[in-house]
């Protein structure tokens, strides 16, 4: 039998193991730690997927908020938090595992000894519902240890990227865990680097017309069809005529309008996002690039027909999520109106 195929029982297995774990008996401790302090955090969220890693963007800004001299340590997968996070200085290590465990037993053992090696003042779950995220959390040397908010539940949010702000405000700062002010996702993209994605734009078009992007592609049922696509893509043609439309392309190399309109791809993660900051709106379904978009500073419209947008959509700034099994192209288009006059 394959690995594969045990993945159902083994998630199952440690369900029932993390289920009992709990957050540091002396946890309503945490408050007395001195904000000025150069404290040493965990966050664990072992998975290698952009959008996961991009969603862990608002905690990491929180916890610099609250203590400025802190240094953090990342748990994840693969290499991409090195492009992702590069302009967070607070970010001192980063623990890529290997994105297949087993078939880099001896890498993930000796990467995983070293963090457990670690003192951290505090260790906190990136991913409420991530098994591997509460293990690690489990076996660091922490002084608090933070899997949830405990036993409260009041206000507390649906998206993933809110929960673990609530519930580390939770033990932090008592007084203030209620409050709906969250950080977004962000990239942090440097001046050089929009500038860069604004000439960028302009060599694709020569003109001075501004641009909305567009990203027609996404996993599995995630993906609307190419029907849809080609009639949104038709009617953002003629609603906005005096706009230059950029398709981004994926790196399946694959379009849902085949093509037809101006494209743009590239390898690096944070040149798309330059180009995307260049834009007026983002239109996209539920992706990591969609994710990319929401962690600039354009307007993000995320197209949702199978996951929930109350937990995986865009938030902050005007960013706006949109379910496609109750909301029509005519809608969707003047959403963007508003959005851009």
């Amino acid at each position: 039998m394959s690995i594969k195929k045990l993945n159902p029982l083994k998630n199952k297995i440690f369900k029932v193991l993390t289920g009992s774990f709990r957050n540091s008996k002396r946890i309503n401790l945490l408050e007395s730690l001195p904000r000025d302090s150069e404290i040493k955090v965990l966050i664990t969220r072992p998975n290698h997927r952009l959008g996961n890693q991009l969603l862990i963007t608002p905690l990491i800004q929180e916890i610099n908020k609250q203590f400025p001299n802190c240094k953090i340590h990342l748990i994840v997968n693969g290499n991409l938090s090195y492009i992702l996070l590069s302009n967070y200085h607070c970010v001192e290590t980063i623990f890529n595992l290997p994105k297949k465990p087993f078939n880099n037993i001896i890498d993930y053992l000796i990467k995983s000894i070293s963090l457990i090696s670690n003192q951290y003042n505090i260790a906190i779950v990136g991913c409420e519902d991530s098994n591997s995220s509460k293990i690690f959390v489990k076996l660091s040397r922490a002084k608090f240890k933070i899997y949830n908010s405990g036993t409260t539940k009041l206000n507390r949010p649906e998206h993933i990227a809110k929960i673990p702000i609530y519930n580390l405000r939770k033990f932090l700062d008592p007084s203030d865990y209620l409050t709906d002010r969250y950080p977004k996702l962000s990239i942090k993209l440097s001046r050089q680097e929009i500038e860069k994605g604004n000439q960028r734009i302009k060599a694709l078009f020569n003109s001075n017309k501004k641009t909305i992007c567009i990203f027609t592609f996404a996993t599995g049922n995630k993906c609307l069809s190419k029907k849809w696509w080609l009639k949104f893509y038709k009617e953002l043609k003629t609603e906005f005529t005096n706009f230059n439309v950029l398709e981004i392309l994926p790196n399946e190399n694959v379009s849902q309008i085949n093509y037809e309109s101006v494209h743009f791809y590239s390898n690096n993660l944070r040149e798309i996002a330059s180009v995307i900051e260049n834009s007026v709106v983002f239109i996209g379904a539920d992706s990591g690039i969609m994710h990319l978009s929401s962690s600039t500073n354009t307007t993000t419209f995320g197209l949702f027909n199978v996951t929930d947008p109350k937990t995986y959509g865009p938030y902050g700034g005007n960013n706006i999520p949109l379910d496609t099994n109750s909301v029509k192209i005519n809608e969707i288009l003047e959403r963007i109106k508003e959005a851009i006059f």
